[in-house]
């Protein structure tokens, strides 16, 4: 059976390879519908869908009319079609709305088989989430709980209260024995107030009745919107006759029921079965059973996990038992990936969890849910479940099928998130069961790849039947296979199914090839050629015959004696070919006979090739006996530095101590990745070939002939040989090379050392910077007069990974106390993506004179908050910290400085796996550095220029004053007008006056 699948597009649709064209796929009629989700056409729009008509060979946007609230709704991130309707089903999730905190929303459209599109689904968005959570606590006050068990459950509430605080939660406590007692009804209270609270709560010492029935009672204070969690905790059976009833209320008011089993007392069946009938559904989220209340810290922080669930988002329809099971994919559950697969009938006793066989941080499993219904009887046979992340030493991504125990995994040595995408469109190989289809769209440094699996019976062939790499199928194509069309359709009419593929800013037609069954028989007359001896050439008969799953003309050629240059065998002299043609009906055997003759001259023809050897010099007795010695090392390398080194050197050593050594001959098998460059002897006469492995697993081969034809004794030979490291490759963690050592001697002593292995360490050279981001904070001042403000500050921590993948945690130390005050305005300052680890004490208790001294404020002075930060990063790829907040300027005070500039001094610090990766540095240091993040705090004495304000205006004053006597007493303000009258009346002859 061959390859099914044409590489060779039929067809090809193609867009701006910088946006998401080709994302999701779907062959519908005589077109395909392609999305684009990344692609920004307005400032509020993003995304479209194209119709491209496969007779046409052009792509036309569909008229989608968005609602005005849809803002950037990534229209085409998902794409899903009912075979039956040929209508699709278009949706954009990424609809952003603003609660308390950012929300994301979805919209989707109905397109019918005419492309005819709905108004959006639903019509508007939905109303903000609610974030509220009501909280009541039912604890077991009964005589069977000892006063100290009793105390610790008290500690266990106050925990469970402090960690729900602050997420906008009510809280209300009732203790239950042979009466319930509410102690607290839903109100608002701090921590504090709570704790003081619950310590005050008395036991009762009574019989154990959950007395579920004062629930309406217990929750009248709870807020309509606000979720409900009951939390009951209990240490016996209940004695109380109506618990079903009572469940059922709880039920009735969408009250979710947590059941706390602790001590002994639940060790039989009836108690188990009273703990499942008072929790939620599924009872293995809501029902913990303990031995003691010390296990009660571990359950507060699973319930908070519960209570604050991951939604997962790829989901699928499967039919069975002559139901419909909803299969949810949640990738990011509790960082390793679940899938739910639950029946559609709003029951939840009707659910199942699969986790992954081998759970692995980051695998993604989930990410993808394929059914399959392998007979095409409209029932599930298959679920195929894909983890696109999972890592192994040789390959990423894998698909796990249920119900049955495959794994199917791409070809070794690709990191390719195999599992991206999945499919089970059609039949494709014509023996009447479906197909998979799996992309690989990161393999071949992100050409892609797609592989095609075989359905069977009941279930899935686990080695691939056929591999299409992205660069056979059209150069220069990225992310092939990121997208497969569900459902397969003929759209080439020649009767056999197309699968449509899609790759970045492209989508890809190709075609199934027929599928065409050979049989070929070939028999002769006589079956064996006679031995005796005859003068004439002998007569055979060979008969042909073909069965097809065709009725064909078949062209066939057939060669005799066809390995050997001087044949034996022949239809005519000189003439050994013959060409023919044969009708072939459906599946019935058709043969052809033809004589030819077989030539006699090789019955009595010996052929003898002489050989003229060296004489063999070993002594008296002619028996040559060698003492071979053989050792070889690293060149003082002691591991395989992937990514750094270029190349390794192993240096070899043989010594014959004995008598001469004829034809000695050196083999060294070498790991699958090393390449062989070079030998270079140092001592002897050496002659080296070598074959490289071609797949893992397997070993190379360098074979070195040694002084030939003779290693005379007592003679030595020394050389190296050099490997080239291919830096693409993956090895393991030790890589073996194993040395032998032989000669044409018949006999070797017995001191000899024919036989090394010898093992090295593989790292992989990484480079991952640290880096002070230039949008940090870089200067904030206050004054001396004001120590109880606060400025706002950020300290970015960038991290940049120029080589492989790598897994890497990142250790951030945050001055947080110096002295008896807090640097931060808020206490418990937090690193998205980190988590607190511990408070670091400072190694210097006088920290005054130091920061006097030095004016910097780091760990060695100040108690630092830890955080830890556990990523991956890809190639190229980098990742942002950021530490924000408000720094306060209390704890400047302690210093004793009112004019100073401080460095307040973050630090970071990387963290691998040393024993897997080495740190390049361009100065041969082989650890990676770490860095500080640093912001200048300056505090400054407000200078009061109040006295000397007011000595300046009253020195003006004065100045004014004399300045106005001095003017006076010069008569400046004597009127001009009166000094002309005085001076007329002095002088009357001068002339008339008016009056």
């Amino acid at each position: 059976m061959a390859f099914n699948i044409d590489p060779v597009t039929w067809k090809n649709f193609t867009s701006n390879e910088n946006t998401g064209f080709g994302y999701k796929v779907i062959q519908k009629g005589e077109s395909l519908l392609v999305s684009d989700p990344l692609i920004q056409h307005s400032h509020t729009q993003r995304g479209k869908i194209y119709d491209c008509s496969v007779t046409r060979g052009n792509c036309v946007p569909l008229a989608i009319t968005v609602p005005d609230e849809a803002v950037n709704m990534s229209l085409g991130l998902s794409m899903s079609l009912d075979p039956q309707s040929s209508s699709a089903v278009v949706c954009g999730p990424t609809i952003p709305k603003n609660c308390d905190v950012t929300t994301y929303n979805g919209m989707c459209f109905k397109i019918s088989s005419k492309n005819v599109v709905s108004k959006s689904v639903p019509s508007t968005l939905r109303e903000c989430p609610t974030s509220q959570i009501d909280i009541a606590f039912l604890m077991d006050g009964s005589g069977s709980v000892h006063n100290v068990d009793f105390n610790k459950m008290k500690v266990f509430v106050i925990e469970m209260i402090k960690s729900f605080i602050d997420h906008d939660t009510q809280f209300a406590i009732a203790q239950f024995s042979t009466n319930c007692e509410i102690h607290h009804k839903f109100q608002v209270k701090n921590a504090k107030e709570w704790e003081d609270a619950v310590t005050r709560i008395r036991q009762q010492r009574g019989w154990t009745n959950t007395t579920m029935n004062n629930i309406n009672i217990l929750y009248r204070g709870a807020r309509p919107s606000a979720s409900k969690i009951l939390v009951v905790i209990t240490d016996g059976k209940s004695t109380e006759q109506f618990l079903n009833e009572a469940v059922q209320q709880a039920q009735e008011k969408n009250i979710t029921q947590y059941a706390i089993g602790v001590g002994n007392a639940f060790n039989n069946v009836k108690a188990a079965k009273e703990l499942a009938i008072i929790a939620s559904l599924p009872t293995n989220k809501h029902v913990f059973k303990v031995t003691d209340f010390d296990a009660l810290e571990s359950i507060r922080e699973q319930l908070k996990e519960n209570i604050i669930a991951i939604e997962g988002y790829s989901l699928a329809i499967a039919t069975a038992f002559g139901k419909k099971y909803a299969v949810m994919g949640a990738p990011r559950h509790k960082h390793t990936g679940q899938v739910t697969v639950s029946r559609i009938d709003n029951n939840p006793r009707n659910l199942k969890e699969l986790d992954p066989p081998k759970p692995q941080i980051g695998s993604y499993f989930g990410a993808e849910v394929c059914v399959v219904d392998l007979n095409r009887d409209s029932r599930t046979v298959l679920l195929l479940v894909s983890a696109p992340t999972y890592i192994e030493p040789d390959r990423e991504g894998k698909v796990f099928v249920y119900t049955f125990n495959h794994r199917l995994v791409g070809i070794t040595g690709q990191r390719g998130r195999f599992g991206s995408s999945l499919a089970s469109p059609a039949d494709l190989n014509g023996d009447g069961y479906m197909d998979v289809l799996i992309g690989a769209p990161l393999e071949e440094d992100g050409q892609g790849s797609i592989y095609i699996f075989n359905g069977g019976a009941y279930q899935i062939n686990p080695t691939y039947s056929q591999r299409i790499a992205g660069s056979s199928v059209r150069t220069g194509l990225r992310f092939f296979g990121i997208s497969l069309s569900q459902s397969s359709l003929d759209q080439s009419k020649d009767s056999l199914p197309d699968i449509a593929v899609g790759a970045m800013g492209a989508v890809l037609l190709l075609r199934s090839r027929p599928i065409i069954h050979l049989e070929t028989k070939v028999t002769y007359n006589p079956s064996k050629i006679p031995t005796g001896e005859t003068e004439r050439s002998l007569k055979n008969t060979m008969k042909v015959c073909f069965t097809m799953s065709l009725t064909a003309n078949i062209n066939y050629t057939i060669i005799l004696d066809a390995k050997r240059q001087k044949y034996r065998a022949y239809f005519s002299p000189k003439n050994r070919f013959v060409n023919d043609v044969m009708n072939i009906s459906l599946n019935k055997p058709t043969c052809k006979s033809h004589p030819f003759l077989i030539d006699n001259v090789f019955f009595h023809l010996n052929i003898f090739i002489p050989q003229l050897d060296f004489e063999i010099n070993c002594g008296s007795d002619d028996i040559c006996v060698d003492d071979l010695r053989m050792d070889f090392n690293f060149s003082g390398s002691t591991n395989i530095e992937v990514g750094i080194m270029q190349e390794i050197n192993v240096t070899v050593f043989v010594e014959n101590r004995g008598e001469n050594s004829y034809n000695t001959l050196f083999t060294l098998s070498y790991p699958f990745g090393l390449s062989y460059r070079r030998i270079i002897s140092k001592q002897g006469r050496v002659e080296c070939v070598s074959l490289d492995s071609e797949q893992k697993g397997s070993f190379g081969e360098t074979t070195c002939h040694i002084s030939k034809p003779i290693l005379k004794g007592n003679s030595q030979a020394v050389f190296h040989i050099t490997y080239s490291i291919s830096k693409e490759n993956t090895f393991d963690q030790n890589v073996k090379f194993t040395a032998r050592i032989n000669s044409g001697n018949d006999q070797h002593s017995q001191t000899s050392e024919l036989f090394r292995e010898k093992s090295i360490g593989v790292k992989y050279g990484i480079y991952i910077a640290l880096i002070r981001h230039e949008d940090s904070t870089l200067h904030i001042n206050f004054t001396a007069q004001k120590f109880d403000s606060d400025k706002p500050v950020k300290q970015i921590l960038k991290v940049e990974n120029d080589f492989r993948e790598l897994s890497f945690k990142v250790f951030i130390r945050v001055p947080v106390m110096l002295g008896d005050k807090s640097i931060w305005a808020n206490k418990n300052i937090q690193i998205p993506g980190c988590v607190k680890q511990r408070d670091e004490r400072p190694v210097v208790t006088d920290f005054v004179e130091v920061i006097r001294k030095e004016r910097v404020v780091n760990c060695s002075v100040a108690v630092c908050a830890e955080f830890s930060c556990d990523d991956t990063l890809s190639k190229n790829e980098r990742k942002f910290y950021n530490i924000t907040g408000n720094v306060s300027s209390g704890w400047i005070e302690q210093t004793g400085l009112r004019a100073a500039v401080f460095q307040l001094v973050s630090s970071a610090s990387l963290d691998y796996d040393k024993s897997k990766y080495v740190f390049f540095s361009s100065d041969s240091q082989q650890t990676a550095w770490s860095v500080k993040i640093d912001t200048q705090v300056e505090v400054y004495e407000e200078v009061n220029l109040t006295k000397e304000i007011a000595g300046g205006v009253i020195g003006g004053l004065l100045l004014l004053a004399l300045i106005t006597v001095a003017l006076y007493k010069a008569g400046f303000f004597k009127s001009h007008y009166k000094e002309l009258l005085e001076n007329a009346e002095q002088s009357p002859e001068d002339g008339p006056t008016t009056k």
